[in-house]
Parts: structure tokens; C-alpha cells; sequence
């Protein structure tokens, strides 16, 4: 199908941890409409997830809305989701547990067990996933241990994204993107095909899972009787686009230069590259996945980044929430006045930023928060800016692995919710000691992602061409020598401080592996 000028709009929808956004984006880069839907994230014990049903509505209520808005001059609809999400279903696509995410820490219980059937570093070569809780193979295997019946009444092993593209109609079978897949540690990097090393490890033959396909091109289009349904035009393209992370450094035009620091409900640094590239060292600290059209994702996705200090305003913020709600500003607005109050390295208090264990570069499900060097002098101040300057201390870590391997920066470009705090910016630059170019609109160049993908498979907008019709610098933020001593010092403290806590951890952890919970 050929897309003419007058369906010159493409449907991008992103499933978040948190909420779903849908935007309408024109090939001249423009939101023409947007909306967005809260999702409930279940948390007990180790478990976290979504309910699909919920996930399943708000998907079909955003594709009604904007499909009787503008669906006859929508070209193709777009959809990425967070990565590590988990789901078994039956035959008919009735789900038999509730969407795992990446909080979901049960994993770790069979870690070491399903390492001893393989070499780890081999299968981190293979798949370019580090062995590590969160990606698919560790939650399947627990299910296979610990809930075996479902796991054999389970006809697909399948994502969020797939399952909401099928469900909802779009699609008549699972297909999912070769990135997502990528991003769940079930794909040969190489062939851009399942694993017969993670098939082997589980026992299960590929069809289990969804359909592999090239998230860059355009997929079948969406069946007319559903078409009808939502109100979009006959012919109408479905895009699987990549996962929500790669999606940011397309909507950025950063195919093969620069790099995406992130920092929204978790903190990312991630830039696209031509080249498979694996950690020399055995530690494995940061991931190579698939991204699309050729480009390969190398980073670190951290579990800190603005959920610590959403933490923090949900628990001794209640000053900063009233106050905002009276006078009309976004608490953490108020939270970043408090936190230029105190002088950078928080006079030597120092936040271990590990609220639900770590994905990299530490790969640690049992690490714990804590805050280090509280004394009289403490204010409030000290203690918000310190959980910035923690999450800002991971990433810093994740970065060095980066530039140990060959891997530089360039070019950073700040983006996700994090990207509204100056103060943040400025942190991050006196940390990692680089510029930091903060985008405007930067907390939605996920979906823009999308966008710059799926106008590019319909051969409307390169994505380079489509790119440069948005992206604009708000502010670039440079270093301040004088912060990066103090900061370089911290930092030094911090990382000792890791290696104590991720000893305390394991014991830690020890004890909630004896807590069995009820939901799956």
C-alpha cells in the first residue's frame, strides 16, 4: 500500500511500567493529539506486574479514541513497550498469569540453577543478554520450576506488546519485533533468530513463541472488519517499531553517533551502533540488543532513576505535594528548589539508589538502598539531592564499562522526565564530565521513535529527514570543574559502598527467597 499525503499521520502508542501514551505525530513532526492512561503497577513481595486485562483496555480505549478522531488519515499505527515483560497464555490468548516487568525480582530464586546448565558468558554472547533476573529465559524457567502446570498449559510465552496487538485485533496471530525480543534475552544476535541455546536450556520448541519480525518494515495491515471497528482507513499499516528504550535514540535521529541518557521511572544510557559489541570483562555490565534496520542497542538500564525520588516525594514529600497542589507546580519542581539548597556531594552523604535491586552494571537482585553519611548537619536538602547524585553515580558506572570497551559517548542527549529538572542536568554533567544537551520535548522521543520508524517503512520520511523536524536543544549544560572533584571523590566512595551492600544483600535476600507469594 502506498501512503499518500492525505494519510499523512501515524498512530504511535507506548506501553510504559506506569502509564500508556498514545500521540498522533504528523510527517512534519507535529503532535496533533495525545493521551495518556495511568496503569496500575501490582507490587508484593518479589512480584510486580500488570493486570492484562487492564493493559487490554486501555490499549483498545486509546485505538477507538483516535481511530474515530483522525483513522482516515492515519497511514499505519506504531507500538512500543517496556522491555523484560512476561506473559503466558493459553491456546486462545487467555492469559494463565498476570505481565511480569522487570520490578519482578522472583527470577533470581533459579538463577544460579539455570546457570549451571550452561556457560554464562557463552549465552551473554550469544544473546548479548548478561545473566540476570529480569530477561526471559530466568522468569520461564521459574515458572517451569515453581508453577509447572502453567507453564505446560501454556501455548505462548509472549510480551505485552504482541499480546495487545493480538488481543486487541490488529494483528491475527503473535508477532512481536526482533528488539523486543532481543531485549527479553531469547535471540541469537548473529542469526536474528531464537536461541537454540535458551530453547535448549527451557526444553521448548520456538513456536511457543511469537512470530519474529523486522520491527523497521511495515507488517500486514490491519484486518478491515477490525479496521471498521476503531475506525481506522482500509489498509491501514501496523509498524512493531523496537522496544521503548531504541525507539528514543530513533526519534532522536541517533542511528550510529551520540548517545541517549534517559531518566525516567528507571535510568538508561544507550546509543545505536553497526557493530555487536560484548563486555571483555566476565562481569557482563552492560546489554547488546537488537534494535531495528540493522542497529544494534549498547547500554545499561539501571533500576534507579526517577522512581527513587518518586519514592522519596510519596513518603516525606507530603510538604513539596501540598505546597505544588496549592500554588499550581508539579511537586518534584519544588523538590529540585530543595535540592539546590545544598552544595554538590550533599556534604558527603551518599545515596545507594537500589530500591528494587539492580540490573547493571551490578546485576544484583538483592542490593538494597541506603543512605550513607547522615549527620546533625543533614537538612532535607542534603537528602534529595543526594538521591540525585546516586542515580547519577550508576550511570556514571555504566558509562565507564561503555568506555572500557571502545564505547564512547559523543554526543548526549537528555531525555524522559528527568530531562525537566535543571539541577538534574547539571549533576549528570558534573558526574559523567560532558555536556549534556537537554531536548525539549524530550519525554516524548519514545513515541516519536515510533514515529520516525514507521514513516520511514512507508517510505514518507527518512529517519534522520524526520528527526530534524523536532528535535530542539532547550539547554546545553556543561561541567563545573569545581563540582567534578567533589564528585569524583564521591563517586570513589560510592562504588566501595556497593561491594559492602551487595554482601549485606545476599543475606538480605536469602530471607525473602523463603517468602513465597500468592500471584503470578
Amino acid at each position: 500500500m502506498k501512503v499518500g499525503v492525505e494519510m499523512s499521520l501515524v498512530l504511535t502508542i507506548d506501553v510504559g511500567s506506569t502509564n500508556m501514551k498514545g500521540l498522533v505525530i504528523s510527517s512534519e513532526g507535529k503532535v496533533v493529539d495525545r493521551q495518556t492512561r495511568e496503569i496500575t503497577l501490582h507490587l508484593e513481595s518479589r512480584f510486580a506486574g500488570h493486570e492484562p486485562k487492564e493493559l487490554l483496555e486501555s490499549f483498545t480505549l486509546m485505538l477507538g479514541y483516535f481511530g474515530k478522531k483522525y483513522g482516515e488519515s492515519i497511514g499505519a499505527i506504531s507500538v512500543t513497550a517496556y522491555n523484560h515483560s512476561v506473559l503466558l497464555v493459553d491456546k486462545d490468548g487467555v492469559p494463565l498469569t498476570r505481565v511480569l516487568t522487570h520490578h519482578d525480582t522472583r527470577a533470581a530464586e533459579v538463577e544460579k540453577e539455570l546457570l549451571e546448565k550452561t556457560d554464562a558468558y557463552e549465552l551473554y554472547r550469544e544473546t548479548g543478554a548478561p545473566p540476570l533476573f529480569v530477561f526471559m529465559p530466568y522468569k520461564l524457567y521459574w515458572f517451569m520450576k515453581r508453577k509447572p502446570e502453567t507453564f505446560r498449559k501454556a501455548r505462548y510465552f509472549l510480551f505485552c506488546k504482541d499480546y495487545l496487538l493480538w488481543k486487541s485485533g490488529l494483528t491475527t496471530e503473535p508477532h512481536i519485533d526482533l528488539a523486543t525480543a532481543s531485549g527479553g534475552g531469547v535471540v541469537n544476535l548473529k542469526r536474528l533468530k531464537y536461541s537454540e541455546k535458551v530453547l535448549n536450556l527451557l526444553g521448548v520448541d520456538e513456536n511457543r513463541f511469537p512470530r519474529l519480525c523486522e520491527g523497521g518494515k511495515s507488517l500486514d495491515a490491519v484486518p478491515s472488519s477490525v479496521s471498521r471497528e476503531y475506525g481506522f482507513a482500509p489498509g491501514t499499516r501496523i509498524v512493531l517499531a523496537t522496544f521503548d528504550g531504541a525507539a528514543q535514540n530513533f526519534g532522536l535521529g541517533l542511528t550510529e553517533k551520540g548517545t541517549v541518557l534517559n531518566i525516567g521511572t528507571t535510568g538508561v544510557v544507550r546509543k545505536l551502533s553497526r557493530r555487536i559489541v560484548f563486555d571483555k570483562s566476565l562481569e557482563m555490565r552492560f546489554f547488546t540488543y537488537y534494535a531495528a534496520n540493522g542497529l544494534y542497542a549498547l547500554g545499561g538500564a539501571s533500576n534507579s532513576g526517577g522512581d527513587c525520588l518518586r519514592w522519596f516525594r510519596d513518603n516525606f514529600g507530603q510538604v513539596e505535594t501540598l505546597a505544588g497542589s496549592m500554588i499550581g507546580r508539579d511537586p518534584y519542581s519544588i523538590l529540585d528548589l530543595e535540592a539546590e539548597k545544598a552544595s554538590p556531594g550533599s556534604e558527603g552523604l551518599i545515596f545507594l539508589p537500589f530500591l528494587t535491586g539492580e540490573r547493571f552494571p551490578y546485576r544484583d537482585p538483592n542490593l538494597t538502598g541506603a543512605f550513607i553519611g547522615v549527620t546533625r548537619g543533614c537538612s532535607r536538602a542534603h537528602f534529595v539531592r543526594s538521591i540525585m547524585e546516586g542515580v547519577g553515580y550508576v550511570i556514571r558506572a555504566i558509562s565507564d564499562a561503555l568506555s572500557e570497551n571502545s564505547i564512547g559517548l559523543g554526543e548526549v542527549y537528555f531525555v524522559g522526565g528527568g530531562s525537566k529538572s535543571r539541577i538534574w542536568a547539571q549533576i549528570l554533567s558534573d558526574i559523567l564530565g560532558c555536556r549534556i544537551n537537554v531536548v525539549a520535548g524530550g519525554e516524548d522521543a519514545t513515541n516519536y521513535g515510533a514515529a520516525a520508524l514507521a514513516f520511514n517503512a512507508l517510505n514518507l520520511a527518512g529517519i534522520e529527514e524526520f528527526s530534524s523536524k523536532w528535535v530542539s536543544i532547550k539547554e546545553r549544560v556543561v561541567p563545573v570543574e569545581r563540582n567534578r572533584a567533589v564528585y569524583e571523590e564521591n563517586y570513589a566512595v560510592f562504588v566501595e559502598l556497593v561491594q559492602l551492600f551487595r554482601s549485606i544483600g545476599r543475606k538480605a535476600g536469602a530471607r525473602l527467597r523463603n517468602t513465597e507469594t500468592k500471584l503470578i
